[in-house]
């Protein structure tokens, strides 16, 4: 009977226009179907996930703009690099530097092509499978490769390829060779740098030393092989040529 009386109520709201609670009834079951096609829980639990999306916005808004003033901070590296603005003439030349460079690096190849075989000889003559003069030989061809790379380093790597003088007269900047046969920039004060009277050089020896008050280093120069750029300038540094 309860359901024979639903279904009559049912039929009863969609019945024509010509009652008066039919529109009500009609919209009221139209809202009922709306609500029954997104319930209310479902608003709920939408409306905390949208305002946590919201939160996990605003957080990485935030951190994007604390970000941004540290991208700018690197950009203060370049300013340290650039401290020596002051321009440079060239003085002194010497052509064969350039060979010196790259007889360092063949020398260089050479010392550890001659090391990476050493291991696989030692290796083969403890499975019996070379004698032991073979493996003599090779020690003593890797042992005489890195002295001759030591001696030449140390010869290479103080010999001046570039010499410059600042304009303003104050600084002087020297080139020459690393031990891997890149170019290294030396600037110190004239002030700094002796004169070839007070080295004991002479015109006529094929080296002259380049010594410094405040350093024990010592580099060399050839004005036999060498060239001149800037006579005077030579000159403001080193002194008269005997």
């Amino acid at each position: 009977m309860a359901a024979a009386r639903l279904c009559r109520i049912r039929t009863k709201v969609c019945t024509p226009q010509s009652f008066g609670r039919c529109p009500q009834n009609k919209l009221w079951t139209r809202s009922w179907k709306k609500a029954d096609a997104r319930p209310p829980w479902f608003f709920g639990t939408w409306e905390r996930l949208q305002s946590q999306n919201w939160r996990v916005n605003g957080v990485n808004n935030h951190l994007g703009k604390q970000r941004v003033p540290r991208v700018c901070l690197c950009h203060s590296a370049p300013a340290a690099a650039g401290e020596k603005t002051e321009e440079f003439k060239l003085v002194y030349r010497f052509p064969g530097i350039k060979h010196c460079r790259v007889l360092s690096r063949l020398k260089l190849l050479q010392t550890a092509t001659t090391a990476l075989t050493l291991p696989p000889v030692c290796y083969l003559y403890l499975q019996d499978q070379v004698s032991q003069n073979i493996l003599l030989y090779t020690t003593g061809l890797a042992l005489f490769a890195g002295a001759m790379l030591y001696g030449m380093s140390y010869f290479f790597r103080r010999i001046i390829g570039l010499i410059y003088l600042s304009e303003t007269g104050r600084t002087v900047k020297v080139a020459h060779l690393t031990f891997w046969g890149r170019r290294n920039d030396i600037y110190c004060p004239i002030e700094t740098v002796m004169t070839l009277d007070e080295t004991g050089d002479s015109k006529g020896e094929l080296l002259h030393q380049f010594k410094r008050y405040n350093s024990k280093e010592i580099l060399y120069f050839t004005i036999k092989f060498g060239q001149i750029i800037d006579r005077q300038k030579f000159t403001q540094i080193f002194g008269e040529l005997e």
